[in-house]
């Protein structure tokens, strides 16, 4: 019995010592505030079960199923961003190691109240980084929000130092029915990430908070210039320009739609080869970072080979076909020529023939004629008789 008893006190003991290891800190309190998407927790402080002991708090937040967001911490509070789900939990245990390694597993122990209904939040929401100069943000409205429900984004991001600046509100913003856009200048290329809340105008409309850990991966560049296109040996020689002057950037050059671009980085300038460099090709160009989108597609250029599968005949042919056309072109014209500007008599010949037509009337009027001379001889003797 009395091994029995002393197994039962040092299990006893043990629980006692690990219950002082791992005690749950008192009053347990948490804030949300919305605007900048911060979840804020403060406790007191947890007893030590011995002087050897440094307390430490491993903190965690439950988000869609899995705990994320850990820290060990050795002060009493924590602020997080956190996004706004459906199911937002978040866990604290104690611990004497230095790194918060004896910790227990995790537990949803305290779940965070959602404000706003159901359904009411900004959906379908996107952002892109443009140039990395300037943020482009869409959305749709909530599937059960209110028709006349107008939406607000405001943004923040982590400074130097780690800590959020404050909340700025975006200004240029337009909508189309169930189509909301708002865009805000976002020169800040060291920042890594950034924190967005798009809230309703009525405080039955749910919030959404986003923490964009990866901004880099919004970039996107305006589309390529293409500037030069010459032919050379059996491709094209393609040259192009970009209106960002970054390093490790990404190209493809599309070259008659094809379903497999050609990938080249750190360039703007690159040998295509093709089939037939004589036949007419046409090129497109698309730019993106390494972590980036694709911009959109360059506008198409034509390489200069078309005239090259000119049938060689047809050099010889048409020349004589165009003198054959001058020819009957020229027979035409004298013609045309002739009808409207008729050919201008001869002065000399129309004298000749009014000389030699006057001069026949003279020899017919001088001369009788064989019946003239017959009737003169008949009335001669009747004037004699009389």
């Amino acid at each position: 019995m009395e091994a029995r008893e002393l197994l039962q006190f040092v299990a006893f003991a043990a629980a006692v010592i690990r219950g002082a290891l791992f005690a749950q800190p008192p009053n347990v309190t948490y804030y949300f505030d919305k605007s900048s998407c911060t979840l804020q927790v403060d406790w007191l402080p947890a007893e030590t079960p011995n002087s050897s002991c440094i307390r430490k708090y491993n903190v965690a937040v439950h988000i869609n199923g899995n705990w994320e967001e850990k820290n060990c911490l050795k002060n009493t509070y924590w602020n997080v961003n956190v996004p706004l789900d459906e199911k937002l939990d978040f866990d604290i245990q104690t611990s004497c190691s230095p790194k918060c390694a004896d910790v227990s597993p995790w537990e949803k122990t305290f779940s965070v109240e959602q404000n706003g209904a159901a359904g009411t939040r900004a959906r379908d929401f996107y952002c892109t980084w443009k140039n990395r100069k300037r943020m482009e943000c869409l959305w749709l409205a909530g599937e059960k929000a209110s028709p006349n429900t107008s939406y607000s984004l405001f943004y923040c991001f982590p400074s130097r130092n780690g800590t959020l600046t404050r909340m700025e509100q975006c200004k240029d913003f337009t909508t189309n029915g169930s189509f909301f856009q708002c865009n805000f200048s976002f020169p800040h290329e060291h920042v890594s990430s950034i924190v967005i809340s798009v809230q309703g105008d009525s405080g039955n409309t749910q919030p959404l908070c986003l923490i964009l850990n990866n901004i880099n991966s919004l970039v996107t560049f305006d589309p390529p210039v293409i500037t030069k296109l010459s032919k050379k040996d059996h491709g094209v020689l393609l040259t192009w320009n970009t209106s960002v002057d970054l390093s490790n950037l990404l190209y493809e050059v599309e070259v008659d739609n094809e379903q497999n671009p050609r990938t080249f980085q750190n360039t703007l300038q690159e040998y295509i080869t093709v089939d037939d460099p004589n036949v007419k090709h046409t090129f497109r160009v698309r730019v993106r970072s390494n972590e980036g989108q694709w911009s959109a597609w360059s506008t198409s250029s034509d390489s200069e080979g078309s005239t090259s599968t000119f049938p060689h005949f047809l050099l010889v042919l048409i020349p004589l076909c165009v003198a054959l056309l001058l020819v009957i072109l020229l027979i035409y014209l004298k013609r045309i020529k002739l009808l409207i500007l008729p050919k201008i008599p001869d002065p000399e010949k129309i004298l000749k023939d009014l000389f030699e037509e006057h001069n026949e009337n003279q020899v017919t009027h001088e001369t009788p004629s064989i019946e003239e001379t017959h009737s003169l001889t008949i009335m001669e003797p009747a004037k004699n008789e009389k």
